[in-house]
């Protein structure tokens, strides 16, 4: 199984890295989930802004770069950390939308 954040760490749109605005979290219903949409958005804009990730990137090597860069409490590094290392059970490309839905499995 992959992670949100391998999701992240590998897409590419037209060979650039994907704008936060562009993932929307849903659940196996398509149902979009705000909440953690609006929490992974948050991760994706600062790890943009901070660091340039690769695929020998770590979501512990995005951790200690926001820790060390910015000055977020580490209740909200443990929330990034919970975001980033949920499981993708699908991913559904919504061209008309212009969004990638991460789909995830909560039961």
């Amino acid at each position: 199984m992959i992670s949100v954040f391998d999701v992240v760490r590998i897409s590419r749109i037209d060979h650039t890295v994907v704008n936060s605005r562009q993932l929307v979290i849903t659940d196996e219903n398509g149902k979009p989930n705000g909440l953690l949409t609006d929490l992974l958005r948050d991760v994706v804009e600062k790890i943009n802004i901070f660091m340039t990730i690769s695929l020998s990137t770590t979501v512990d090597d995005v951790l200690v770069s926001l820790s060390n860069n910015t000055p977020l409490p580490a209740d909200a590094l443990v929330e990034y950390e919970k975001i980033l290392t949920e499981t993708v059970t699908n991913i559904n490309f919504a061209p008309r939308k212009s969004v990638i839905e991460l789909v995830l499995d909560h039961h």
